[in-house]
């Protein structure tokens, strides 16, 4: 994500502005404050069960928040919304 290889899901950043958080929030949280504590499940993804997806609960900017991950050649944000 840091080199600019990520993809932000429309519903994500749909999420991110109904808790007030914009793309740089996502950015600044998934790259500088996410860690392995804050794993919470690996789980299929919806559209497409051969992917799979992680899944994060995370306390940023005092906001408790779910985000769902998805690696392949690129990071895909798929949900960052408040838990």
């Amino acid at each position: 994500m840091r080199d600019g290889s990520w993809i932000l899901r429309e519903s994500a950043v749909d999420g991110a502005l109904e808790i007030g958080f914009d793309e740089e929030d996502v950015f600044d949280c998934v790259v500088n404050y996410l860690e392995e504590t804050h794993f919470y499940k690996t789980m299929p993804a919806e559209k497409n069960p051969a992917l799979m997806q992680d899944v994060y609960h995370i306390t940023y900017q005092d906001q408790r928040v779910y985000v769902k991950l998805q690696v392949n050649v690129q990071a895909v944000v798929i949900s960052f919304k408040a838990l």
